[in-house]
């Protein structure tokens, strides 16, 4: 028995397994798995909502207006006139709208180019573009001869106001998108001009709201009493403003004041500044921003605020026209 022991351990030593001493295990076979398929939910497509920017509105970015210069024959004053329209800027952008006007006269013996020369047209631009002031259109008649109505005459048909009110106010009207209301007017003038703005104004309030003398030369002045501003300022000007202005070394300046103390016993509307200098152009010049604040504060003071314009404007022209200048 020994030895059997020993001859086993032996065999074992070298490495030989009999086959008797090893039990295998048999390998389970791989379960199948079956994957079942839930389909999803059948989905309705909603069509997704088209986003609709918001318009940006118009903004008109032109910080210049423009200048027409036109003429006519003028059968009240026998004589070429000349004028000058300056239209606001961004005017022709605006189709749908009407501007207001303001008519500047010149002094004496100068020319429509007075008031662009004092720089009317340049601070007004300037102004409208920064949004100070609305937007509006000056009109700057002028006379040939310098010696002749606008110098020599007080009023009435064969005059500077019968070419004014009856000839040249309509072509204007005619031509341009104007504002055709009193309240949409203003007439103003230098010196000799502004004796002329006062007279006519004052006359035809059914045509003006806004009236305004800078320096009149009324004392100079020598009209009959139908046209006389001091007579006509009697009438308290009902419903207008009224602006007078001078310099402190002018020699208008006594008139003026004058004028101005018979508007406030009549409880008028006036407005008086007294400026810096003379009879000359620097004084007006200086006032120029003044006389721009004045005239345009009844005014709307963007594009947008303007009224409409409407479709047969000849209309109110014409009932517009039925006024008496004797």
């Amino acid at each position: 028995m020994l030895a059997s022991l020993l001859l086993g351990c032996q065999a074992a030593g070298d490495g030989s397994v009999a086959a008797s001493s090893v039990s295998v295990n048999a390998i389970s076979p791989v379960s199948t798995v079956t994957a079942t398929f839930t389909p999803l939910p059948s989905l309705t497509a909603t069509p997704t909502a088209t986003f609709t920017p918001t318009p940006t509105p118009f903004v008109c970015s032109n910080q210049r207006g423009r200048t027409v210069a036109d003429a006519f024959s003028s059968t009240a004053m026998q004589e070429e006139i000349r004028y000058l329209v300056h239209l606001p800027p961004c005017y022709d952008y605006y189709q749908d709208k009407v501007f207001p006007v303001l008519y500047l006269l010149h002094g004496w013996p100068l020319d429509e180019y007075h008031w662009v020369d004092l720089g009317i047209t340049e601070i007004a631009d300037k102004w409208i573009s920064q949004g100070l002031v609305g937007p509006f259109i000056i009109v700057l008649p002028g006379v040939v001869n310098s010696e002749g109505l606008y110098v020599y005459s007080s009023g009435g048909p064969n005059s500077f106001e019968g070419m004014f009110v009856e000839e040249l106010r309509p072509l204007v009207e005619k031509t341009y998108r104007t504002w055709r209301s009193p309240e949409g007017r203003a007439v103003g003038g230098i010196s000799r001009g502004g004796v002329w703005a006062l007279e006519i104004g004052l006359r035809h309030p059914e045509f003006f709201d806004i009236v305004g003398g800078h320096s009149p030369a009324l004392s100079v002045n020598h009209p009959l009493p139908a046209y006389d501003p001091f007579v006509l300022a009697e009438a308290g000007a009902p419903g207008q403003r009224v602006y007078l202005d001078a310099g402190d070394s002018d020699w208008t300046r006594a008139g003026v004041i004058r004028l101005r103390d018979l508007f406030l016993e009549k409880d008028a509307d006036i407005t008086y500044q007294l400026h810096e200098g003379g009879h000359v152009d620097a004084l007006w010049q200086l006032g120029l921003p003044d006389y721009l604040i004045f005239y345009t504060h009844t005014w709307p003071d963007s594009f947008v605020s303007l009224p409409d314009w409407i479709e047969n404007p000849e209309e109110v022209w014409l009932e517009d026209s039925n006024f008496d200048l004797r």
